[in-house]
């Protein structure tokens, strides 16, 4: 007989959503065929499987058929190009309820690690729905067709491609996770009632991978103040560019003038010469400007997502070394290298990113310079137009209102080099900051990397 209850309570069940913490982290490494070889506890209890169900068994036993197939493909697409990616997933546990995450993953040496972290900005209540007409359409559609609506829904929310989605979605959730933690400080444990030598050699590795985080975190904090560079630089690059178009076209309109003169046109086209003239130049500087703030503009944004990267790893590696502080094994899981490394190849990057800004900040710097004395001359002619203007008497052809707008246009002009320049030298300033702080970064990794060799040494003379 069937027990209708019984029933009705698993069909309950199944349209729960299984608990996931804020605070909670987990990640499992998974080979290039997608076999899981590890999880961490967090990912073992969320799952509902025990490790030894799960260990040896395809990624694919945790998905959940409400996803979307070519988001699956989008993933395989990075990984294949050996390029991190972020997704939002919606996995199943074995006893069949739900949890949503953010999974960023990173390809190393063949295999890939991925991080999940609960998702809980307005983009994840936005996916939601782009997956719900993905899921809908995926029954007439192929894979290719599918792939293209993808790409269409998230232009029609304003993200050019996949990566300028992905990279928005994975700052925007990091910052609101961490104002969300901020919040909601939980006291820590001070581990101080270790008896055993490996115990202690944890202990001490955590407080290190603490460390090592903190330092990681100051960069992360930075990242506003990147963007906001990035922002101004953008910004004030297309401006001067339209200025330089606007100053071209007004010596045009002066030379035009000059012509139709007759009595002391010979002056006035000098000075529209000379306005020409400098105009070219003008624009010819400006297109550098524009090309080389382009170019750091590009350069903060790598380090922008890179800095998120990093910081995501160290809390993960933070994490899992807790987990072997509080569990019960006595001796260092090899995976724990395999995170070190997985930081260790992000900080190369992220280190040499400053020394590569310092010297396109320089560049920039050295331009708007250049540029300023430019417009400086620009104001000569400009005073010296309106002299003879106003000595011909006679404005027939213009000359008052042509000075008047070449005025303004320097004016203006001026000011967004001034406002560049300032942020320029400004950003200099606290770059040689940061290229200071890496070294001390790179002690603090290095410290790390010997305190993981110390104890996985000690576990082998153990043995």
């Amino acid at each position: 007989m069937v027990d209708v209850k019984t029933n009705i309570e698993d069909a309950s069940s199944l349209m729960k959503e299984a608990k996931f913490d804020l605070h909670e982290l987990f990640f499992s490494i998974t080979q290039h065929d997608s076999t899981i070889i590890f999880g961490n506890e967090t990912f073992f209890r969320i799952s509902g499987y025990e490790e030894d169900e799960i260990i040896g068994k395809f990624h694919n036993i945790i998905r959940h058929e409400d996803m979307p197939r070519i988001v699956f493909k989008k993933l395989w697409e990075y990984i294949e190009s050996n390029k991190p990616v972020v997704a939002y997933v919606k996995n199943k546990t074995k006893k069949g309820r739900y949890y949503w995450v953010l999974a960023i993953v990173f390809p190393l040496d063949g295999q890939f690690i991925s991080i999940r972290i609960k998702p809980n900005t307005q983009f994840f209540s936005i996916i939601k729905e782009v997956y719900l007409e993905l899921l809908a359409a995926e029954k007439e559609l192929d894979m290719d067709e599918s792939e293209n609506l993808l790409l269409q829904l998230l232009k029609n929310l304003g993200f050019s491609d996949y990566d300028h989605f992905m990279n928005e979605v994975l700052l925007a959730e990091l910052l609101e996770r961490k104002k969300l933690l901020f919040s909601s400080e939980v006291k820590e444990d001070t581990y101080n009632n270790l008896e055993t030598t490996f115990k202690l050699d944890i202990k001490s590795l955590y407080e290190n991978s603490k460390t090592l985080l903190q330092e990681y975190e100051k960069w992360f904090a930075r990242i506003e103040s990147f963007k906001e560079i990035k922002s101004i630089f953008e910004e004030k690059g297309v401006t001067l560019r339209k200025q330089a178009r606007d100053v071209v076209l007004l010596s045009l309109n002066a030379s035009i003038a000059s012509y139709k003169l007759d009595k002391g046109g010979e002056t006035f086209g000098v000075l529209s010469s000379d306005i020409r003239k400098n105009a070219k130049e003008n624009e010819v500087l400006i297109e550098k400007v524009h090309l080389i703030t382009q170019n750091l503009s590009e350069s903060l944004s790598e380090i922008i997502f890179l800095v998120s990267y990093i910081s995501l790893q160290m809390e993960m590696a933070t994490h899992f070394i807790k987990e072997l502080l509080e569990g019960t094994d006595e001796e260092i899981n090899s995976h724990v290298e395999t995170l070190y490394k997985l930081v260790s190849q992000y900080h190369e990057k992220v280190m040499k990113l400053p020394s590569v800004i310092d010297k396109k900040i320089k560049n920039t710097i050295s331009y708007l310079e250049e540029l300023e004395l430019q417009f400086m001359y620009f104001g000569y002619i400009q005073i010296y137009g309106v002299i003879e203007s106003a000595r011909l008497d006679d404005d027939r052809f213009g000359f008052v209102g042509i000075f008047s707008q070449l005025k303004s246009m320097i004016t203006k002009t001026s000011d967004e080099i001034f406002i560049m320049k300032n942020v320029a030298e400004n950003f200099y300033v606290e770059n040689k900051n940061l290229i200071n702080e890496s070294k001390k970064d790179n002690l603090s990794l290095d410290k790390f990397g010997n305190n993981i060799d110390k104890i996985t040494r000690s576990d082998k003379q153990s043995d």
